[in-house]
């Protein structure tokens, strides 16, 4: 696997965007609250899986989303 840095301030750079984290993790990753996470899931401002009660983010496509969503001031 390669690294991958990203362009989007206060996001954690990580050695691998292809991989499915679970929720603190994501939140750890965003430097987020797990309940910030929970209300940006609501709002839809990032993306997710839910299988049955479980939810796991796609590292890759939350970057992506936000890099594509979010300004820069």
């Amino acid at each position: 696997m390669h690294d991958h840095a990203t362009n989007t301030p206060g996001l954690a750079a990580t050695a691998s965007t292809d991989e499915i984290l679970e929720k603190p993790q994501t939140a750890e990753r965003l430097k987020i609250s797990t309940r910030t996470l929970d209300e940006w899931m609501r709002a839809k401002r990032v993306p997710f899986l839910k299988i049955g009660k479980t939810v796991r983010f796609r590292w890759a496509d939350v970057l992506a989303h936000l890099q594509h969503n979010c300004r820069v001031n």
